[in-house]
């Protein structure tokens, strides 16, 4: 796949998502949470008719994993943030401001565990209402499956269709359970209330769409710029890995890491490099950023009277987000990821902030090429990456045998860190190893809090924190109460939470 359409061979894909957007938007809103749309209102006999129009169908799949602060909810008629950008209210902040990783003051019931089922509406509750986006992918696979286009093409293209709605009810179903997302074509149009389906049913549905996908996509796309943010084998298999990691498939988990393993990813040398270098050998996915949607992590974790700190010099940031320092103590003296944290630095006024002198937590910059006063920059939000799959094996591995052979997978990401290897564990010991060195090693990239709720001490963590609201039922966001309100009794709350 050479180009994304072929009279726009220059626009990137965030430009080029907001062109499909526009063009497959319904003719009429929607306002009710539960009610869908058929997206594509143009018929498959006038439109779907080359490789283009697929493409443009396509490529507004992409519109929730960017770096956007934000864009219109097709049916909706409301602003949402997209699921990768660095505001408090996306995804991937939430991840991460609900554990020992991140803390915040922007947002004290989502810290303090006292988050409810009518906390958050409408705009400030972005992650949900992409269950419409699950409905819109099966909008698209439906139209490109009843075209008239060669059939080749139209496995490509479904088979990307079906990794992006897979991503988004995995995305659903890591924040909430499972939903009630349509994913049969003969649903799009009727907006019946149905209850919401099992885990074991909707695992099976996300595991299917990415299987099915695999034979159709190809395998990576790190040399091939044009293409660079477009879903891939890699991909796929990554997302497999989480859900099945996520559902503690311990020997499923361990095979799809292997098969990833034989992609020719590998780790970089310079633990740093990996935030610096577009596509790099260790990237599996990031997503692409550009002057128009840049990355505003480093605007968000910067304080508002930063001046410098090391040859790193810019305007203050927002000061948002900050490492708490019992969560960076977690990292050896001598661990070279620490290059990538800020431990102290020179304010505006010229004196010193450390930690010593009041300075509330370290910060957490991650990207350390910046160059410019921002606040934005195009540096790419890394989402998964190849030291990623080596930590799920050895965890894989761990909880079906004991160390043993896992010893041999973090230890390639612990010598890359200039620590020592981890040896003589038991298997409860290698559990918290692994859980730790997923954290020093992952920080600022989504996945805490997963790696905390899968390893049963999200709530505990929290307790141990000082969050005395956080309750057991808390490792699941709850169901946001407009749609309990139109669900009429049909659809349940997550457990704990007010019905």
């Amino acid at each position: 796949m050479k180009i994304f359409i072929s009279n726009c061979r220059k626009l990137s894909l965030h430009q080029l998502a907001l062109i499909g957007l526009i063009i497959l938007l319904p003719l009429s809103g929607c306002k009710k949470m539960l009610e869908s749309d058929i997206y594509s209102q143009l018929a498959p006999e006038n439109f779907f008719q080359t490789e283009g129009d697929a493409n443009v169908a396509l490529i507004t799949l992409y519109n929730p994993f960017t770096s956007n602060w934000g864009n219109a909810d097709p049916g909706a008629g409301n602003w949402y943030g997209a699921l990768y950008n660095a505001d408090i209210k996306s995804y991937f902040i939430r991840s991460l401001m609900t554990t020992d990783e991140l803390q915040t003051d922007w947002d004290a019931n989502l810290t303090n565990f006292t988050f409810g089922p009518s906390t958050w509406v409408d705009a400030n509750d972005p992650t949900y209402p992409k269950i419409r986006y699950v409905a819109k992918a099966t909008d698209v696979i439906n139209n490109i499956e009843k075209s008239t286009l060669d059939a080749g093409i139209k496995r490509k293209y479904i088979a990307e269709a079906k990794v992006l709605r897979a991503w988004l009810m995995y995305v659903l179903y890591d924040f909430y359970g499972p939903v009630n997302a349509k994913t049969d074509p003969a649903t799009l149009a009727d907006n019946t209330i149905t209850p919401r389906p099992d885990a074991t049913t909707y695992s099976a549905q996300i595991e299917a769409d990415l299987t099915a996908a695999l034979p159709d996509l190809a395998d990576k796309y790190n040399s091939d710029a044009t293409n660079w943010g477009r879903v891939s084998k890699g991909v796929a298999r990554m997302l497999l890995l989480k859900l099945y990691m996520h559902n503690k498939e311990w020997n499923k988990a361990e095979a799809t890491a292997k098969e990833i393993m034989t992609m020719n990813y590998s780790l970089e040398d310079n633990y740093a490099d990996i935030f610096k270098k577009k596509a790099g050998k260790e990237l599996i996915y990031a997503v692409p950023t550009n002057d128009a949607s840049p990355n505003y992590w480093i605007q968000e974790v910067l304080p508002g009277d930063f001046k410098q700190a090391g040859s790193i010099q810019r305007a203050p940031g927002w000061g948002g987000y900050y490492m708490p320092w019992s969560f960076y103590n977690k990292y050896e003296t001598n661990d070279t990821r620490k290059t990538t944290i800020i431990d102290h630095y020179t304010k505006s006024d010229g004196t010193e902030a450390n930690k010593s002198n009041g300075l509330r937590g370290a910060i957490p910059l991650k990207y350390t090429s910046i160059q410019g006063d921002g606040p934005g920059y195009a540096i790419d939000v890394v989402v998964f990456r190849y030291a990623e799959v080596l930590l799920a094996i050895a965890e894989a591995i761990n909880e079906q045998r004991g160390p043993g052979e896992a010893y041999q997978y973090v230890n390639q990401v612990r010598a890359r860190a200039g620590v020592p290897n981890f040896t003589g564990l038991t298997q409860a010991g290698m559990r918290t190893a692994l859980l730790d060195e997923r954290g020093r090693e992952l920080y600022g990239e989504g996945v805490r809090r997963q790696d905390l709720v899968r390893n049963g001490s999200l709530i505990t963590n929290a307790l141990a924190r000082g969050k005395t609201n956080a309750r057991p039922y808390q490792v699941l966001f709850p169901i946001p109460s407009a749609v309990i309100i139109e669900g009429k009794g049909i659809i349940k709350q997550n457990d704990g939470y007010p019905q």
